[in-house]
């Protein structure tokens, strides 16, 4: 990440000290200091080093550290650090772990640790998502059914829909060799590929059938519904990319490689919709029967109420809006530790058991790095110093081990020839909390016997909120420009692309105070299923969620108004065209956030907390945009500002008036053929 602590890890493994990213615990029946425990501790000590990925191993037989002996003397703790990146350190324990657990002379080894935990929690999720996804997808079809009113029409959606599953399978396995890739990347990507894909493939369908309808025959129509919603679908995965590349401002390996196959995902989803699913058609569409576009009824009434009285009914909705905003205020954030994980979870009970057992963990431990390295007396002189630091319970350094200022053991020197030197500062302190926060900051502040680089955990986690905290604002800036500039160009509007992101922003921050409320706070559990509160959210969560969120809400917008628009160029009258626009998308757009949310119920039905939290949270911010945002909000702020909404420069009428011969967005969507006169040709 370019961080000081980044910079210590890497140190850390060039010099061989990285941090034990997997933790056995060995069990012995009798004292671990037991001449046959010491002898198999030591002698599988030996075993696990010669294993290939492994870059050093420090067990309790040969450092005697007290750390890693348990408080009941029965167990005792070797930590192995991994050679390479994450995807490089996931397979070497994967192969490791099989070979040094379980009963190994008269020990019992468990595995844990950072790498083992991602490793099953990659697995539980995927088993989630094979469980989940078979029953999401006949819930999703029988949606269809209802909408299409045929069943063999809302088979294409679900076949898009596979396609793009299986090619984020296949793009993740090839991105996972070039570059660190979440363990929740397959869930996410798959859950989102879907629901686009379903989502894209019910607009091309929806326009062949009213094609159809129009009196063309089947090819022709498969073309048209090719040219005209094919466009609309290649602007939203344009829009949904864009604000995928978001992401890229964040300096962390994991969520840029989310933002490469979100990108990766939709582009495939929309290329499926507009290249495959005509041609498939073309050839059997005869079978599916046609559809005249219609209003919504129920949508257009409610439009008139709106338009009629748009003050009440704008400040009872902003009332709503507020009650779900509220909780956000009260958000604290953090990151996804063990409790993450289901209770009862292997790693979860090991991590926990650690906790309870030894007198510090690894993830407890701070490593501060010296290079070049000091004469033996500073490095003396600064172990005594960082272990009188309150919050320090004990530092391990080349010359001994300290505590409250003074040497308690003497281990060896810095040896001869030795190009960096670490020192490990155990804590009793939550690697979260405030406290930790502050240790960091002591240390970082402590006067070193040269250059030196404080890392390990707590201070991974201080600089990781410092990263995410300086990238949002970019982040923000980089999707709000985006979605000014698509707008202004679909719109030829200055107040409208403005209000949309107000909008979106809106929407955006009721489903994170649901989520503050939920996931924080620990209610409507017999709703979302059962989880551990931790009284915080899991902050690398709203980066990807609100990128996905945002390119949604843009593309619902862009649906619904560039439809406003048309029905305003062609008769002028403001509210009429209001009130038709709503009328002719209110349904497709539902249905379309429906299927949606339908979709991302595959993520929250995991037994992970993350996946839960992420799938809820897109499924509020996509029903809200589609209900209360846009059938309440949007019609009475345009009813108030009246023709305000289509004031633009002079520029951009100029460039308007030259594209006015090519195809227009919102007709793509719902066209008007028979029933009223069609500006679409």
């Amino acid at each position: 990440m370019g961080t000081e602590s980044a910079h210590a890890d890497a140190l850390l493994r060039k010099f061989g000290g990285a941090d034990p990213g997997l933790v056995l615990r060995v069990r012995s029946e009798d004292s671990i200091d037991s001449a046959q425990a010491r002898s198999d501790g030591a002698a599988l000590a030996r075993r696990v080093a010669a294993q290939p990925g492994v870059a050093a191993v420090e067990a309790y037989w040969t450092s005697r550290s007290p750390a890693m002996r348990a408080h009941d003397g029965r167990s005792a703790l070797i930590g192995v650090a991994l050679k390479g990146d994450e995807a490089a350190q996931a397979r070497a324990a994967s192969r490791l772990v099989p070979r040094v657990t379980g009963r190994q002379g008269v020990l019992r080894v468990s595995p844990g640790g950072r790498v083992w935990g991602e490793i099953q929690a990659a697995e539980l999720g995927v088993r989630d998502l094979v469980r989940a996804e078979s029953v999401i997808a006949p819930v999703v079809f029988g949606c269809l059914v209802f909408a299409f009113g045929s069943w063999l029409a809302a088979l294409f959606p679900l076949l898009v829909g596979a396609l793009a599953v299986a090619g984020a399978w296949a793009f993740l396995r090839l991105l996972a060799g070039v570059m660190e890739v979440s363990a929740f990347s397959l869930n996410i990507a798959t859950a989102l590929g879907f629901g686009l894909a379903v989502d894209y493939a019910l607009l091309v369908v929806t326009r062949f059938r009213e094609e159809g309808a129009r009196g063309l025959a089947v090819p022709d129509a498969a073309v048209e519904a090719a040219r005209t919603a094919g466009r609309s679908v290649l602007v939203s995965a344009g829009v949904v990319a864009l604000a995928f590349s978001a992401l890229w401002v964040f300096p962390f390996p994991w969520l840029r490689s989310m933002a490469v196959a979100g990108i990766a995902v939709v582009l495939l989803a929309a290329t499926a919709s507009v290249v495959l699913l005509p041609a498939l058609l073309a050839m059997l569409g005869s079978r599916i029967g046609h559809r005249r576009a219609a209003s919504s009824p129920a949508w257009r009434r409610l439009a008139r109420w709106v338009t009629r009285a748009p003050w009440p009914w704008a400040v009872c909705c902003a009332v709503l809006m507020t009650a779900l905003v509220w909780p956000f205020g009260q958000a604290q954030w953090g990151f996804a530790d063990e409790r993450a994980l289901p209770a009862g979870s292997a790693v979860r009970e090991f991590t926990e058991r650690l906790r309870t057992d030894f007198p510090a963990q690894p993830d407890r431990e701070l490593i501060v790095v010296l290079d070049p390295v000091p004469h033996d007396r500073a490095v003396d002189d600064y172990a005594r110093r960082i272990s009188a630091v309150p919050g320090v319970v004990q530092v391990t350094a080349p010359a001994g081990r300290y505590h409250g200022g003074h040497r308690t053991a003497v281990v060896k020197t810095v040896p001869d020839g030795a190009k960096a030197v670490w020192l490990k500062a155990s804590t009793g302190l939550d690697p979260q909390s405030t406290a930790a926060a502050h240790l960091v900051e002591r240390l970082r502040e402590l006067r070193a016997p040269g250059p030196r680089w404080v890392g390990g955990s707590p201070a991974r986690h201080v600089d990781a909120k410092t990263a995410l905290a300086d990238g949002v604002p970019w982040a923000v800036l980089l999707m709000a420009a985006t979605t000014l500039a698509a707008l202004l160009l679909c719109t030829r509007s200055v107040l409208i692309p403005l209000k949309a992101v107000a909008m979106a922003a809106l929407s955006l921050t009721a489903s994170l105070g649901s989520m503050v409320y939920i996931f924080q706070e620990g209610h409507l559990r017999w709703l979302v299923g059962d989880f551990t509160t931790t009284g915080f959210l899991d902050m690398t969560i709203p980066p990807l969620m609100c990128a996905i969120a945002f390119a949604l809400s843009l593309d619902y917008e862009v649906f619904l108004l560039a439809r406003v628009k048309e029905h305003y160029d062609a008769g002028g009258d403001h509210r009429e065209a209001i009130v038709e626009g709503i009328s002719r998308t209110g349904r497709l757009i539902t249905v379309a956030a429906g299927v949606f949310a339908i979709s991302m119920a595959a993520l929250a039905s995991s037994a992970i907390t993350t996946l839960k939290m992420m799938g809820v949270g897109l499924g509020v911010a996509v029903l809200v945009d589609a209900t209360l945002v846009r059938g309440v909000l949007v019609p009475a702020f345009m009813q108030l500002t009246g023709r305000a909404n289509w004031w633009a420069p002079a520029w951009v009428k100029r460039s308007a008036r030259r594209g006015a011969n090519g195809p227009q967005h919102g007709q793509d969507m719902v066209p008007e053929k028979s029933a009223e006169p069609s500006t679409a040709h």
